[in-house]
């Protein structure tokens, strides 16, 4: 019996002192971040007693997934509104705003048009519009350099992951030494592995696991691996030759490697190259989209009025190259293909990216590719060799508001991938090709006068300029009018008129006249012309009006007034102005911006609760630690007071005997 007796005290002495141990590491690293308190479970021994079983870390696997979800959902949101709201501040500031510099412009142009013979005035304009190139220059420095910001970000990111997966690869291997020597598990080690899983969520949505011998391997969400067992993996970046601006990311296992699904990463990686993918390309399009409308709008207008040097009007800005990218295989051929905005086509221009390929021997096919990378539409087949070609060799796509010029064309295969987007870096390509105020093309191209011998009160004026074209229009290469054009209007009566060309030869009639307005248009005679003329009122018998190019001047504003009303026209897209696109722009990214802080603020607050669940059970509360280690105590007392009595119980049995 004291045999037995003292087998039960020691058994309590052994329990009691492990207890206290395990209570003294809850109490020494209260303060230990990662840490999970530890209990140690006993069981009643058949023979009498208690037996130890084993220390186990107080977790709940369910909650710890939680907190590495929710963890990497707040990251996520934290790390696009960083961003996001960044570029708001400074897109949104009136000292840089688009809208401001577009104002005075226009005010200047309107300005201008009150006395075109002003060379100060025009000077100013000029230099209105110099400002104006600058601030697109300064927007899209905005967009590049917050780019810029995300790549360095990005790959320092990279890093930690990959220190991070390799740590907990590196564990993996301690974790199976160890516990393979021993039968306690290792907690302290498991504990530090389950730290660097919360580590790793803030950069990755990741699903850490536990395989048969209870070692951790972590996916993706999307069930990539990144650690399995004892090897870990390396996430790379890597160029994507047909769209550079793309981040693609590629998962490294040593002897090859697996491109990485940039979709729904999760985590502050996933919150970078969404703001990349999504925000920083839509920006970058948008304001390359506006100069496009902006530019094209006036170069087109400017183009049909005269300068101040008297000379048929030029562009005023000019685009930046539309890069074609091909397969690093390819980009030799890339060369080979150019691509620029069809003049005054500006109103199809879109922020989609279009794919160039070969479908047979002369034949090419256009693929549409949103901002998303979906393919958008059905494709558009063309043939270039039966196209007609300008001047310069290019072929016009009517569908897209493009000119393509293909080089050569038996040097491209069947396969080969060409892809280019029109509005990518037009805002920071975009220049004053205008090299003073002079090239401001205020005057008419065209002047019209009244007959002197007219019987009425009707008086002729100008009442549309559409094309100056040489040819395309009646104006020819040198200036005049040419001879087969319309050169005067005739009334044979108050209610029809014949159009005359310049040897008096009658080109048109018209009869049942009601209406004075766009008298070549009601001949038939407008388009070819490029011009259409008005009269003020119901003229009479003999009464004529000309028409010629003799008598332009300088004075004149007609194209000027119509160069500033270009403020008013739906230019982007054809369906709004420059400045309600701009703002916009600007509301779009006002909306993202609180559409994304709600989400961050919110998945705090979920965090929040989850570490708070975590810690209710994992956490070391020192009050609790402080009546266990009495308690502990108190059995450690009492275990020896048990063994004190089998100790005392066994002596006076050995002195009976004696």
């Amino acid at each position: 019996m004291g045999s037995n007796l003292y087998s039960i005290g020691l058994s309590g002495l052994q329990s009691s002192n492990a207890r206290i141990n395990t209570t003294g590491q809850n109490t020494s690293n209260v303060d230990t971040e990662g840490y999970s308190r530890q209990r140690t479970d006993t069981t009643s021994s058949p023979v009498g007693g208690v037996v130890l079983r084993d220390t186990a870390r107080l977790v709940d696997n369910f909650v710890s997934k939680q907190v590495r979800t929710d963890t990497s959902t707040h990251s996520y949101y934290d790390t696009y509104h960083s961003m996001i709201s960044t570029s708001d501040n400074l897109l949104a500031e009136d000292s840089i705003s688009l809208n401001t510099y577009l104002n005075k412009s226009f005010d200047a142009l309107q300005t201008v048009n009150n006395d075109p013979t002003s060379s100060s005035l025009r000077q100013l304009a000029h230099s209105s519009l110099t400002n104006l190139v600058q601030q697109y220059h300064v927007l899209s420095g905005v967009v590049s350099d917050q780019e810029g910001l995300v790549d360095a970000q990005l790959s320092s990111s990279l890093k930690d992951v990959n220190a991070i997966t390799s740590k907990i690869s590196s564990l993996n291997k301690q974790i199976l030494r160890q516990e393979g020597l021993s039968r306690s598990p290792a907690n302290e080690l498991r504990d530090q592995q389950e730290l660097l899983a919360k580590d790793l969520s803030e950069y990755l949505d990741i699903n850490a696991q536990f395989n048969d011998e209870g070692l951790m391997t972590i996916q993706l969400a999307n069930g990539q691996p990144l650690v399995m067992d004892q090897n870990p993996t390396e996430i790379k970046v890597r160029p994507n030759q047909l769209q550079p601006k793309k981040i693609d990311l590629v998962v490294s296992f040593g002897d090859y490697e697996v491109a990485l699904k940039t979709q729904g990463l999760g985590g502050s990686v996933g919150g970078l190259v969404d703001y990349r993918s999504e925000f920083s390309v839509y920006a970058d399009r948008t304001l390359g989209q506006h100069a496009i409308a902006l530019a094209d709008a006036m170069n087109t207008q400017n183009k049909k009025g005269i300068d101040g040097n008297g000379q048929a009007g030029k562009n005023l800005f000019s685009l930046g190259e539309v890069k074609v990218y091909s397969s690093l295989e390819n980009i030799n051929k890339a060369k080979d293909i150019s691509v620029k905005v069809s003049d005054g086509e500006a109103a199809k221009i879109t922020k989609e990216t279009f794919e160039l390929t070969k479908t047979d021997d002369n034949r090419f096919s256009i693929k549409r590719i949103d901002e998303k990378g979906n393919s958008t539409e059905q494709n558009i087949i063309f043939d270039p060799v039966s196209l007609t070609k300008d001047s310069d060799g290019y072929v016009k796509i009517d569908e897209l508001g493009i000119d393509i010029r293909i080089d050569n064309m038996s040097a491209i295969d069947d396969n080969d991938v060409f892809r280019f987007t029109p509005t990518e870096g037009a805002a920071a390509g975009l220049s004053l090709f205008a090299k003073n105020g002079e090239a401001l093309a205020l005057s008419a191209p065209v002047s019209v006068s009244t007959g002197s011998s007219n019987l009425s009160d009707a008086r002729i004026s100008l009442t549309s300029v559409t094309n100056t074209d040489p040819e395309t229009s009646a104006f020819s290469s040198d200036g005049p009018l040419y001879p087969s054009a319309p050169h005067q209007i005739y009334f044979t009566s108050p209610s029809s008129y014949v159009v005359r060309d310049a040897t008096g030869v009658e080109i048109a009639s018209v009869s049942n006249v009601t209406q004075y307005t766009k008298l070549l248009e009601q001949a038939g005679l407008s388009n070819e012309a490029g011009f259409d003329v008005s009269v003020s009122s119901k003229p009479q018998k003999g009464d004529e009006f000309s028409i010629s190019t003799d008598n332009i001047g300088v004075s004149d504003n007609f194209n000027g007034l119509a160069l500033a009303d270009l403020q008013n026209k739906s230019l982007v897209a054809g369906e709004d102005t420059l400045m309600k696109s701009f703002s916009g722009f600007i509301s779009y990214v006002g909306s993202k911006t609180a559409e994304v802080e709600g989400h961050a603020d919110a998945s705090e607050i979920v965090l929040n609760e989850s570490l708070a669940r975590r810690d209710r059970l994992s956490a070391v509360s020192l009050d609790e630690e402080a009546v266990n280690l009495l308690k502990y105590q108190q059995s450690y007392s009492a275990s020896a007071q048990v063994v004190t009595a089998a100790r005392t119980t066994f002596e006076t049995l050995l002195g009976i005997m004696r």
